[in-house]
């Protein structure tokens, strides 16, 4: 898949549903996936999401993660096209909208075990660059600890 995809096709659209004492829940859209997916809270989404990104080695992990468990990565195949054109449709995307908010997530690289990339609001917010997933997880904190 990394062969006819960048960074902005593999956009990942997070999709709030609900912000209860400031743990998140919602939906997961992308073209990456074959249908979306739900998430309970951040460190769930998280997880989710780096499984998706090592089964399509997009953007490429710095370092690999070793494992004496066989079939590691495996666990979401079903879920992630293999290509922009096997999965979900850019108009689904794009009309999939959370009832807390919605933002769409970039993940540009995967240095020194975490992620790098910026994320926008679609409430017209201006773009968020992170440096680590722990960045991350902070702007998104910080957006929405006043929806509870």
């Amino acid at each position: 898949m990394p062969a006819n995809m960048n960074h902005y096709d593999a956009a990942i659209r997070i999709c709030v549903d609900q912000v209860t004492d400031g743990r998140i829940c919602g939906r997961v859209v992308s073209r990456r996936l074959l249908r979306p997916f739900s998430f309970s809270d951040i460190g769930g989404l998280l997880l989710q999401l780096e499984e998706v990104l090592d089964t399509q080695n997009f953007p490429q992990a710095f370092e690999r993660t070793r494992t004496f468990c066989p079939g590691r990565g495996e666990g979401c195949s079903d879920l992630v096209a293999k290509d922009l054109n096997s999965g979900m449709s850019r108009e689904e995307v794009e009309a999939a909208r959370g009832e807390a908010a919605t933002f769409q997530l970039y993940v540009i690289t995967r240095r020194n075990t975490t992620w790098q990339g910026f994320l926008y609001w679609l409430d017209g917010t201006p773009r968020q660059e992170y440096a680590s997933v722990l960045e991350l997880i902070k702007c998104v904190d910080e957006r929405l600890s006043g929806k509870a």
